[in-house]
């Protein structure tokens, strides 16, 4: 299996996803080498049947680097070099390839060749999905669609994502499997009156709705704080847009959040937002409604096919979106309701589950 990251480094769900399902397949006894760039650190393996293999020089460094080895080049170029290296050294007697999204695919495509063996990919979100609609980057479309063509099969995390691969990307149906992303409950803490957003900060996540959801809300319900936990490049302009809004007092941008602080801001907020524009699947929101906090997802997600009891919302009706927080603040038997149906419904998205769709897989294309 060839990754960009691995818990402890991750920006999002597509460490938490290689962490749960490399888990769960090593579970069931199926042996992993999880390829992945060079840290400053070392990533311990969590399971016998999984060896960590880094892969890297000291300018790929995928989130953090020691200060006497700055990195040389852009990101690009680091994960250029990184595709390079792994079609250099991996070399064994495998029986398949594993990659994930557009970060390992001109390797898994050479390496499939080198080794002569299936591959798989799973896409977690396309170049329409990261560039939220607006201006897909077409060396990214091609990239994509390369990869998808060479693979003998391919997961996708939702409908919703399968639809995009289909036409978009013109590959055939058959090829793509769906298989929904999971969870690993969190646990239930003493709630704060607290309105979550936590994902990273671009155009994709919609953390700008979220902010004029916030403006909506406090003209109703004043004892109420707003946190907006991630970093990226929109911060400077959410500071300023929350400010112009007159709302700032009420706003609390946290940045980069430890593996801990992450956990204890599910478990402490009342209602977790997530109005993506648009959202292949969404682990976030189940993350949260893991903690018990009731959850509110755009209707351009995956988890909103997937997942029945949370409220669903356009990422643009900010006013319907301040509508479903104000009722989940004051109406206490709401609130319960909807964590509790949640709390039963999650228990049906374990990486046991993912597993073992994806084993079955991994047997077809075998």
């Amino acid at each position: 299996m060839i990754g960009w990251e691995y818990p402890p480094f991750k920006v999002g769900g597509l460490g938490t996803h290689c962490l749960g399902l490399t888990k769960s397949l090593a579970e069931r006894g199926i042996t992993i080498d999880f390829y992945m760039p060079k840290t400053s650190k070392i990533v311990q393996s969590v399971h016998k049947n999984i060896r960590i293999r880094e892969v890297g020089e000291i300018k790929i460094y995928p989130y953090d680097r020691p200060k006497d080895a700055p990195l040389q080049g852009d990101f690009f170029d680091s994960v250029n070099r990184y595709n390079e290296l792994l079609i250099q050294k991996v070399n064994g007697n495998y029986h398949l390839i594993h990659g994930h999204d557009w970060l390992t695919m001109k390797a898994g495509i050479q390496l499939k060749q080198k080794l002569g063996i299936p591959l798989i990919f799973t896409i977690h979100s396309t170049e329409y999905d990261r560039s939220g609609w607006l201006h897909p980057n077409q060396w990214f479309i091609d990239n994509e669609r390369e990869g998808m063509k060479a693979a003998d099969r391919l997961i996708a995390v939702s409908e919703l994502t399968k639809k995009v691969m289909i036409q978009k990307y013109g590959i055939p149906p058959e090829k793509i499997q769906v298989i929904y992303n999971a969870v690993s409950p969190l646990g239930i803490g003493k709630k704060q009156k607290i309105v979550l957003f936590l994902g990273r900060l671009t155009i994709q996540k919609g953390p700008e709705f979220f902010l004029a959801a916030a403006k909506r809300v406090l003209e109703l319900e004043q004892d109420v704080k707003f946190v907006v936990a991630g970093c990226g490049e929109l911060l400077p302009r959410l500071i300023d847009k929350a400010v112009d809004l007159g709302i700032s007092h009420k706003i609390f941008f946290t940045g980069k959040l430890t593996e801990q602080e992450v956990k204890h801001i599910y478990r402490i907020a009342s209602v977790y937002v997530m109005p993506s524009v648009s959202e292949p699947f969404g682990i976030t929101a189940l993350e949260a409604i893991s903690a018990g906090t009731p959850t509110i997802v755009s209707k351009a997600s995956g988890v909103s096919e997937a997942f029945q009891n949370c409220f669903k919302v356009d990422y643009w009706d900010v006013d319907e979106t301040a509508n479903k927080i104000v009722a989940l603040l004051r109406y206490p038997p709401l609130r319960q309701t909807l964590v509790q149906n949640g709390t039963q419904e999650i228990q049906l998205f374990t990486w046991s589950r993912v597993a073992n769709q994806t084993a079955n897989l991994y047997k077809s294309a075998l």
